[in-house]
């Protein structure tokens, strides 16, 4: 799905990485996203989120793409496929951080009515203020300083507690499960290619928490 829309969006190289990597958890946003700051799913394109992906991406479960025609993931799931995999999708595109809660339990404010966050970190100290939480973002070119000329997802993955509370999935993927996921994507990449217009490299990294 995500390699769908990032066709859709003219991108030309899309970078899948699995990182084993714990971040710190001392200077967070608030202490109930200590728990995602370890292994996660990055998925890194080369476009930018136009203000109308912005609002598109953040109407979960909706169909936002039906109406384009010429567009390859117009019946896909969209956002929601992420969900197999984590509680706390995020992503950072051009100016902007967004950090979706649907259970608006982890991330401070989250509502029903508003289960995520919209930052612009562009001209603020973001990074500074808050580094244990934003340091996971500082992969392929991203700064989180000046305007990323690309998108990147953060799908930090769950732990078997985690599974446990969640309402949305009781999926959970160890290290192995998730290498033989990327060895299989990887055997079929050539595949996946023969149906998208603009994309043309596909990387797959693994990195290890040494």
């Amino acid at each position: 799905e995500l390699l769908q829309n990032a066709d859709d969006a003219g991108a030309s190289t899309v970078r899948i990485l699995y990182s084993e990597r714990h971040y710190g958890t001392s200077s967070l946003l608030g202490q109930k996203m200590a728990g995602w700051q370890g292994p996660a799913l990055y998925f890194y394109n080369d476009a930018m989120f136009s203000p109308q992906d912005f609002q598109n991406i953040a109407r979960i479960g909706q169909g936002s793409k039906m109406d384009k025609q010429n567009s390859t993931g117009r019946f896909g799931l969209g956002m929601n496929a992420v969900y197999h995999s984590t509680d706390l999708p995020s992503f950072v595109s051009a100016e902007h951080l967004v950090i979706f809660d649907p259970h608006v339990k982890f991330l401070p404010g989250a509502t029903r009515q508003q289960p995520g966050i919209k930052i612009r970190f562009v001209g603020t100290d973001l990074l500074a203020q808050f580094p244990d939480q934003f340091e996971p973002y500082i992969l392929f070119g991203c700064t989180l300083q000046e305007t990323f000329p690309g998108t990147l997802f953060r799908l930090p993955l769950r732990t078997a507690e985690q599974a446990r509370e969640s309402e949305i999935s009781k999926s959970r993927y160890d290290p192995a499960t998730v290498k033989e996921l990327l060895a299989s994507f990887q055997a079929t990449i050539s595949r996946f290619l023969l149906f998208l217009r603009n994309v043309d490299t596909i990387e797959v990294y693994v990195a290890r928490d040494d």
